[in-house]
């Protein structure tokens, strides 16, 4: 029996694609409105705020461009309308960031310091009342959710340089057709691309406490493969601190990050196809090297995305999400 209903806008992005797929197996929700952002010959109703209020959902995401988002959002809170957003119009809470790191001018400020940033990890109370929910991004996701504890309990020094290797699958990239993710660019090859200006690393730096931009340097690379991110993080941890103890505290009780034991590191193989972040960690002297996998469909954006759908209707965080979701 369902017993809320939801409309997905971008029905037919890689994102919304996989959100309306995994909810098609939730108990208790029902996708009353599928959308695409505007018309493009799919055959799935383009959007409009009134087919959406026809649909009469409890929560509406948006698998949007972030222009896209920052119009639509907007016109759907203010009817009302509680929404889980997964672009990156409302990740950031100073508008003075966006004209820099994507392009534009924020248009939704209010709006904006209202949002929750959707990381349940952290923010659970707050995504339960929320009525914007701002849908972490996929590198964010995996580098906040190892780093945030080693910063917040002094492991990592603010002074302390940290270094991020991230590594995704193309599909981050999204489905409009680029040449760098051309198949023939992709096959057999290996590229950094956004080299010290990757929009995601303000929004990782607004979660990290005390981190400071010019000790942190995140590199995003590009490989072969259609889904997953492997983040590789090295600093010098702070004296007689200790980075799995801090780690294995955080989340001794979170049912979507797994910190692995010792001598074990994840790979993309592990977190494929599921809602978790694996944590692998190895220490030499005061030098300690993070490993951080996810599915970046999934964890990295659909399915934290039902996380927090679940807390803002009163599920259980995993409902729809274990185990390993089917392909």
């Amino acid at each position: 029996m369902h017993n809320y209903s939801v409309a997905v806008v971008g029905v037919t992005g890689y994102s919304g694609r996989e959100v309306d797929r995994l909810l098609k197996s939730h108990p208790s929700i029902h996708v009353n409105g599928r959308f695409t952002s505007k018309g493009d010959g799919s055959g799935i109703q383009a959007y409009s705020l009134d087919a959406v209020k026809q649909a009469r959902p409890d929560v509406v995401i948006t698998a949007t461009e972030h222009e896209v988002s920052l119009r639509i959002v907007p016109e759907l809170a203010a009817d009302g309308l509680r929404v889980i957003d997964m672009s990156g119009a409302f990740r950031m809470k100073d508008p003075a960031l966006y004209p820099k790191w994507y392009g534009f001018e924020h248009t939704a400020t209010d709006l904006l310091q209202q949002a929750v940033y959707g990381m349940p990890e952290f923010f659970a109370d707050q995504v339960r009342k929320a009525k914007v929910v701002a849908n972490p991004g996929c590198y964010a996701t995996s580098v906040i959710l190892p780093l945030v504890p080693l910063y917040s309990t002094g492991v990592i020094s603010p002074k302390s340089l940290v270094v991020v290797d991230g590594k995704s699958g193309v599909s981050g990239a999204g489905r409009h057709p680029k040449l760098e993710t051309h198949f023939c660019e992709v096959n057999e090859n290996l590229r950094a691309y956004g080299v010290l200006r990757h929009r995601h690393t303000p929004e990782m730096l607004s979660l990290l406490p005390q981190a400071l931009a010019e000790n942190f340097v995140f590199t995003p690379h590009l490989i072969p493969i259609t889904r997953g991110i492997l983040s590789t993080i090295v600093f010098q941890h702070t004296e007689g601190s200790s980075a799995r103890a801090a780690l294995s505290a955080a989340y001794a009780k979170a049912p979507f990050v797994k910190v692995m034991p010792d001598g074990t590191l994840p790979d993309i193989h592990g977190v494929v196809h599921t809602n978790e972040c694996q944590i692998g960690i190895a220490t030499s002297g005061r030098t300690t090297v993070i490993v951080s996998a996810i599915d970046n469909l999934v964890k990295g954006a659909a399915g934290q995305a039902i996380q927090n759908l679940n807390l803002m209707l009163g599920c259980e965080e995993g409902t729809g999400l274990f185990p390993r979701l089917a392909q």
